[in-house]
């Protein structure tokens, strides 16, 4: 592959680096106030051009201030960027992880939440050595019509085209415009400043009283672009049911929604082990793909690292992840390799494929898989199966972003090794920007059940799930549950 013309750097580093922060901190929260978060890549691209464009024109204005000169982004940059961006982006995720253990128990410490944040995470990067083989590279020997869409990938590369300078010039204006309008209504509306309103209740047939509102949220409408028209409507008509029955639901449901989750739950691993069923072709696919890997010529023009590095990084990764489940968080070193094997590759594998075909990460569905695949290897403890649902958050949306990444770095022709090390030092340093962040969430607005100021649905739905399988708890399914 040639990479000609492409080169690190520092502006590029740093600005990657410091909007992998934010947005690991941002998403934190977002993902606990809202349950849905945008993993990061296009809005990096985005802060990046808009701060060498307001830099380039303040350097006009001043016509002494040459330090102000900058050149206009490239390829590379945009690429690198947007990488470390949805890394720290996606990261924020796995507070609903460290949420449920609060509801559940005692929360973990700011150390065993870097640590595990780490570890899963490191996973999931390093589960896409195989998959960018087997997704990426040898998708593109397949007829078109059978390649995979990649579809949020070449949404990111349809955003970066115009900001370096391809296609319609006028584009990147309107992305910074609009990306600036949007912030500011975000900052300034009644979670922030209080300006603007941040919702319209209606007072027709009295359903302002169930809480029936049209939340006024910018970045909303992009994610629902992205996701598609099938998600996004059927969460409409899950808000409507939920509406209409809301009227008719008895004062004790009402007063304690977390002890009646259980129906909602099971309606979620249903469906999508219903879609995984539809798409068998996808799950057969995957897994001959990794049969079809052997050795000989790879055929592969930008390998991220050498074999025998592959072999000595992974085997250090796995090592250093039993290490580390084993003796901080005491799981069974058999739960701990089926995690590993399991949740770090079939389950990765599924949801890589399933996010390259229709932009939508299944990782709290997958969550909840590995909750029970733990629970029957005797992890049943609601301690030991939770930790199932975490390793998902942490290498999942890791393994899913990466790959998405290295999808549209592909296009650019930018190295995959420099995307591939990008993201594993973003990971080991924004571990530590999650557990701060939720630590502080925590101190200040607890997590619990009966927590109205952050509604935290995953983080609420792993919880009652770990608990439901609990024999120790005091959850458990009706008899007609079954």
């Amino acid at each position: 592959m040639n990479s000609a013309g492409h080169r690190l750097t520092v502006r590029c580093l740093v600005a990657g680096a410091l909007l992998a922060v934010v947005l690991c901190a941002v998403n934190t929260y977002l993902t606990l106030r809202f349950g849905i978060i945008e993993e990061g890549a296009m809005i990096a691209a985005i802060f990046f051009y808009s701060a060498l464009y307001f830099a380039s024109l303040v350097g006009r204005w001043l016509a002494n201030a040459r330090w102000l000169n900058v050149s206009p982004a490239t390829a590379a940059e945009m690429v690198m960027v947007s990488t470390m961006g949805s890394a720290g982006g996606s990261l924020g995720f796995i507070a609903n992880f460290f949420a449920a253990k609060a509801m559940t128990s005692e929360p973990y410490t700011i150390a065993e939440m870097t640590l595990f944040a780490a570890v899963s995470g490191t996973i999931g990067v390093l589960s896409v050595i195989v998959f960018r083989y087997l997704l990426i590279v040898k998708d593109e020997e397949l007829p078109a019509d059978r390649q995979l869409p990649w579809v949020g990938a070449k949404v990111v590369k349809g955003v970066i085209d115009p900001l370096i300078g391809r296609g319609d010039r006028r584009q990147p204006r309107y992305l910074v415009a609009l990306t600036v309008a949007a912030a500011f209504y975000v900052v300034c509306n009644e979670s922030g400043v209080g300006w603007f309103p941040e919702r319209w209740s209606f007072a027709v047939l009295g359903l302002g009283g169930v809480g029936v509102s049209v939340l006024l949220a910018p970045f909303a409408i992009g994610s629902s672009y992205i996701m598609g028209m099938r998600t996004v409507i059927g969460f409409l008509c899950g808000g409507v049911t939920l509406l209409v029955i809301a009227r008719f639901l008895p004062e004790t449901m009402r007063a304690t929604p977390q002890m009646y989750m259980w129906p909602g739950v099971i309606f979620l691993v249903s469906s999508g082990l219903t879609a995984l069923g539809l798409r068998w072709r996808v799950i057969a696919a995957a897994l001959s793909s990794v049969v079809r890997l052997r050795g000989g010529e790879t055929g592969d023009d930008d390998p991220i690292m050498g074999r025998g590095a592959t072999v000595a990084v992974m085997v250090s990764g796995g090592v250093l992840a039993v290490t580390v489940l084993t003796t901080v968080f005491a799981v069974p070193l058999l739960i701990t390799v089926v995690m590993i094997v399991v949740g770090g590759g079939l389950l990765n594998l599924i949801a890589t494929r399933a996010y390259a075909q229709t932009a939508f990460n299944p990782v709290r569905v997958m969550g909840v898989l590995l909750q029970g695949i733990s629970a029957s290897l005797g992890g049943a403890s609601v301690g030991t199966n939770l930790t199932g649902s975490g390793f998902i958050a942490g290498s999942g949306t890791q393994c899913t972003t990466l790959a998405s990444d290295m999808y549209y770095g592909r296009q650019f022709r930018v190295p995959s090794r420099w995307q591939f090390w990008a993201q594993t030092v973003t990971v080991l340093s924004c571990a530590v920007v999650s557990a701060l962040t939720f630590d502080f969430i925590n101190r200040t607005t607890p997590l619990t059940f009966d927590s109205n100021a952050l509604a935290a649905p995953a983080a609420k739905m792993w919880a009652v799930i770990g608990m439901l399988f609990d024999p120790g708890s005091n959850q458990e399914l009706p008899s007609f549950a079954v």
